[in-house]
């Protein structure tokens, strides 16, 4: 079964194959790259995660809902959100939006809007994020929907640190 929820601006919906070209134009802004690493930045990994993407929202039981942002108005892809399930009633969240959208609010409206129905649907007790230190606007996001900072991992490979937010109801 299909998801779709909606918000006042937002419509938040399963994504189709039809939204490649969108989707493509959106992850390829060097912007939106900034705190990926190199090899999930190709326009390959990125049809390949819309697919993946496709797949999961046909899984029976469904466990990992990766969501368009679309437009009220415009019916535009303007980027993503995710709520996946995990182990002792847990789930991870994550989000992306194009980068002429973002500092409008539209990644906390869509995420309280899906981090609600999460809750509701599989009485899911935490929620957590992990982004990089150096992503302020993902930590400020994770912040207004009222995650707290509860770990520091430094990652040798590349010398970058991820923090890890929670939130637990």
């Amino acid at each position: 079964m299909a998801l779709n929820l909606e918000t006042e601006r937002l419509i938040l919906r399963d994504f189709d194959l039809g939204d490649i070209e969108a989707w493509l134009q959106m992850t390829s802004h060097p912007k939106y790259q900034t705190f990926y690493p190199k090899e999930e930045c190709s326009p390959e990994f990125n049809a390949h995660l819309l697919e993946m993407f496709v797949e999961q929202a046909h899984q029976v039981p469904r466990t990992k809902f990766q969501l368009v942002i679309e437009g009220k108005e415009s019916h535009q892809v303007i980027g993503t959100v995710a709520f996946r399930l995990e182990s002792d009633n847990q789930a991870s969240i994550g989000f992306g939006l194009a980068v002429d959208r973002q500092g409008r609010g539209l990644a906390v409206e869509a995420m309280s809007e899906l981090i609600s129905y999460g809750i509701e649907q599989f009485g899911t007790r935490c929620i957590f994020a992990e982004t990089r230190a150096g992503n302020t606007a993902a930590v400020a996001v994770c912040k207004r929907l009222g995650l707290n900072q509860v770990d520091l991992n430094h990652e040798p490979s590349d010398d970058m640190s991820v923090i890890r937010l929670e939130r637990c109801y």
